[in-house]
């Protein structure tokens, strides 16, 4: 007896969410990190707290740029 369906994939399977630290999202952005925290708190951007860190995701960050150009 054979098991015909596949095994599935666990969520630790799944490709990791790349995240940037306020710094190098300044530097992406060529601002500074105070500028980019405005950002933050004014909802522009979409940010992730893990703890007391602050982490912006590459995705948010490149949905932000295409939606202000």
């Amino acid at each position: 007896m054979t098991n015909r369906n596949p095994p599935r994939r666990s969520r630790a399977a799944r490709p990791p969410i790349r995240l940037l630290t306020v710094a190098q999202t300044a530097e992406r952005l060529a601002v500074c990190g105070k500028t980019v925290r405005r950002l933050i708190t004014a909802k522009a951007l979409r940010a992730i707290r893990i703890g007391r860190s602050v982490r912006i995701s590459k995705d948010d960050l490149r949905l932000y740029l295409a939606t202000r150009r």
